[in-house]
């Protein structure tokens, strides 16, 4: 089961310093130049129509992969692991969610003298028009450095008026069953059917 956060919930406890960091968001609207503003300027924003500011690269030197996902609508989300992408194809099923995108936003802030930039993992919006921040479930005991970004998210999402949500890891059954679905809705073959009906249209000698 996913919970509901509000911002006033979120633990405390900032993994080094400062009680109340000043946030700094960074976000790119769809064709346009990369953007930034406080909290505040959050608010309204339809960040689950955004790509990532950036290329998303692996975490710390580890592998991973980069999947560009096309959903339903059409859309193109782009995760940044397999995780993420087992977690997006989950939420392109979900009727409750209208719409979502991938790391759409960079959050930067200082924790005491050392920097930190961080990406909240999903941004949606569902059916009733509620913006929410997603967040997968954390596999343990939070450790200090999830704490000091629920922290540090809730300062945003109160500004911003969305809530908080954790979602869990959907099983590798659910998964499988995700993929084999997704099959069906974007067939294989369609481009190469497409690539023969163009050589049939402009052949050469034709009647």
């Amino acid at each position: 089961m996913s919970t509901v956060e509000g911002p006033g919930g979120l633990p405390d406890g900032e993994t080094a310093g400062s009680l109340e960091p000043d946030v700094v968001a960074w976000y790119r609207e769809p064709y346009g130049p990369v953007r930034s503003c406080g909290p505040a300027g959050l608010q309204g924003l339809a960040l689950e129509e955004f790509g990532p500011v950036s290329e998303p690269v692996p975490y710390q030197g580890r592998k991973g992969i980069i999947t560009y996902w096309p959903l339903a609508n059409g859309r193109m989300v782009v995760c940044g692991s397999l995780r993420l992408w087992h977690i997006a194809l989950a939420l392109d099923f979900d009727e409750d969610i209208d719409a979502f995108s991938c790391e759409p936003l960079v959050l930067r802030w200082r924790a005491g003298q050392r920097p930190v930039r961080w990406r909240p993992p999903f941004v949606v919006r569902t059916r009733d028009g509620e913006r929410q921040v997603l967040l997968p479930s954390p596999a343990g005991a939070p450790s200090a450095v999830h704490t000091g970004r629920l922290r540090v998210l809730g300062k945003v999402a109160q500004a911003a008026g969305w809530q908080i949500r954790h979602v869990p890891d959907p099983s590798p059954v659910q998964t499988q069953n995700l993929r084999w679905l997704v099959g069906y809705r974007f067939p294989a073959s369609e481009e190469e059917c497409r690539g023969r009906a163009l050589l049939e249209a402009f052949r050469v000698g034709g009647p």
